[in-house]
């Protein structure tokens, strides 16, 4: 229970002071995006890499913030992540760190515990979190084929390996052979504008399913937020 006497900034709840979807989609995404759009040289290679580097930087990060800020929204639902075999422990030097915002801020400590670096890890947490999942069968196939090429980027230079050419065989036997440790990977404007709605879908997607089954556990638990985390609930629901 809450007293009517607490005062709180709902602010502080969010990674950074600002809530996930303005954060991500008002500031990250759409800053990122324009950034690519308003490119001098519409085809050039190095600054569409760059920007799906980002793109997928960005979003796992802002998959592992929400995910803590529902967390701080309501902790109860830790209990459910220890059902599901998640380690919910955290270290008492990292918590006297906090202080006295560790009641409203221990979804940081939890959440950094834990990878969100593929569709199904993510997809395995909000579902034992919140019972969600976030990614489609087919978003799962669209982001693990995202990760090969951000990988490829970031580990190789974008240069084909063998086993990059083996996993995409399929893909790329249609077309002229592609040579392993020397053809390289093309970021096309088509290919980055594809990527950024995919994106863009799956965060509003999660925003919207995370709302609603927060609603639900609430309701079902008979829990009462006080006004300034409902404030928090309700700024996963503003367009961005």
């Amino acid at each position: 229970m809450y007293s009517e006497q607490e005062s709180y900034d709902w602010l502080d709840l969010f990674s950074g002071g600002v809530p996930t979807a303005p954060f991500f989609i008002g500031f990250k995404l759409d800053g990122l995006e324009k950034i690519y759009l308003n490119q001098s040289d519409k085809n050039s290679r190095d600054l569409n890499e760059l920007c799906l580097i980002g793109l997928v930087s960005y979003f796992e990060a802002f998959c592992k913030d929400h995910f803590a800020s529902i967390i701080n929204i309501e902790s109860s639902l830790i209990n459910d992540l220890a059902k599901n075999n998640y380690d919910i422990s955290v270290d008492s030097i990292k918590a006297i760190e906090l202080g006295d915002t560790f009641l409203y801020n221990i979804g940081f400590l939890i959440a950094e515990k834990y990878d969100f670096g593929t569709a199904q890890k993510i997809n395995a947490l909000y579902r034992a979190l919140i019972m969600i999942s976030p990614f489609s069968k087919d978003d799962i196939e669209t982001y693990n084929n995202l990760l090969r090429d951000r990988n490829l980027l970031v580990h190789h230079g974008g240069i084909y390996t063998s086993s990059y050419i083996q996993q995409h065989r399929q893909k790329t036997s249609s077309t002229k052979l592609k040579r392993p440790f020397f053809d390289s990977l093309v970021i096309s404007n088509n290919y980055v504008d594809e990527k950024f709605d995919f994106i863009r879908k799956v965060t509003r997607k999660i925003l919207k399913a995370s709302h609603a089954s927060l609603i639900k556990y609430l309701d079902e638990q008979a829990i009462q937020l006080p006004e300034w985390k409902q404030k928090a609930v309700n700024s996963f629901l503003d367009e961005y």
